[in-house]
């Protein structure tokens, strides 16, 4: 009789706790800067959402049915989490003023023209309304389509096209362009 090698049974949640551990790894940075962008470059709300995104997804990892698309899944969770915490806060504009950095240095009267262009430029920002900001900020920073801000945001493409419209009129009424080519 040949002895039975002893099977080594690994708990449930080890296995979740590792799986935890490596997507945290890989997604961690992605999820921190898509955080960044919706928190206006301020570097404690984008850990604070991160942190928010991760125990989101230990809560849904062991009902997660699509593991191979954890990326968008993670992407689709940090935009609503960022849209859930716009709609409750107030003081956009102060953490949005961290976000804009010049690009050279300029002669004075440039760096005080190009401050008060950025003021009016983040002013009209803060005035979109919090659903208008995020997509406009989905389509212009993270190169979304309509239909892939509607499935991230569980809204309907036409309800997206909508508040894009909106979002670029508003923009458009207080004299601004948007160059909409720009990365």
């Amino acid at each position: 009789m040949v002895p039975q090698t002893p099977s080594i049974v690994v708990p449930a949640a080890e296995l979740q706790r590792v799986e935890l551990s490596e997507a945290f790894e890989r997604h961690r940075g992605d999820v921190y800067r898509w955080a960044m962008r919706y928190g206006a470059g301020d570097r404690a709300w984008a850990e604070d959402l991160t942190h928010d995104v991760f125990l989101k997804l230990h809560g849904h990892l062991s009902s997660l049915e699509a593991r191979a698309d954890l990326a968008g899944w993670l992407y689709t969770v940090t935009a609503r989490l960022a849209m859930t915490r716009r709609r409750n806060e107030r003081g956009w504009s102060a953490r949005l003023a961290a976000y804009f950095k010049p690009q050279r240095e300029a002669a004075l009267d440039e760096q005080v023209a190009a401050r008060q262009a950025t003021r009016s430029a983040m002013a009209q920002l803060a005035a979109l309304p919090d659903r208008e900001r995020v997509v406009l900020c989905m389509e212009l920073l993270d190169g979304k389509k309509q239909r892939d801000i509607a499935s991230a945001l569980g809204l309907s493409e036409g309800h997206v096209s909508k508040l894009l419209k909106r979002a670029r009129e508003r923009i458009r009424i207080a004299g601004w362009k948007l160059d909409e080519g720009a990365e």
